[in-house]
């Protein structure tokens, strides 16, 4: 679906579709890659505020390993929209169009996130590359705490500018 408009492929508006927020991450979560529309997905996936996490968790539900190795033009016919929603996916997690949720992080797929770093590490080490990678400072980076604090060292003593001293007030 088009953000840009209020239609829907079906003629239904998209407050219909989708009532609420938590219902989209369940249906996303809870789609079928063997029977599914992959453009079902695909517009429950373009829906802005999903977190990290979920579209971490869609994605390998997508069984992503069996496809991981071939190329574009060898992937079979019947699984073609798979892999094109897994490039998608991937392509989305990667740039940073999912932010992770600061009170849950990474938490529920980060045991199996990590499964999939580890592959790729041990990838890497045998010499090739699969087709979705993933940076795993960036996952290593998200806190599954909820968000920290960050604390900035004091400044000393600036020097005084004429601008600064013609902006601060006098108490300051």
């Amino acid at each position: 679906m088009n953000r840009l408009t209020t239609d829907d492929w079906n003629g239904a508006s998209a407050s219909e579709v989708v009532p609420e927020f938590a219902a989209v991450q369940k249906a996303a979560l809870a789609f079928d890659w063997n029977t599914g529309d992959m453009r079902v997905l695909g517009r429950l996936m373009s829906k802005l505020g999903l977190d990290l996490a979920t579209a971490v968790q869609v994605f390998l539900n997508g069984r992503p390993r069996e496809l991981n190795y071939l190329r574009k033009d060898e992937v079979a016919l019947e699984d073609s929209a798979r892999s094109a929603m897994l490039d998608c996916l991937h392509k989305k997690i990667c740039c940073g169009f999912y932010l992770p949720d600061p009170n849950v992080g990474l938490a529920p797929v980060r045991a199996e996130a990590g499964r999939w770093i580890a592959a790729q590490k041990d990838d890497r080490a045998k010499g090739r590359v699969g087709r979705w990678v993933f940076d795993e400072r960036k996952f290593e980076a998200i806190s599954d705490d909820g968000p920290r604090q960050i604390i900035m060292p004091q400044q000393g003593k600036r020097r005084p500018m004429l601008l600064r001293l013609l902006m601060e007030p006098p108490w300051a």
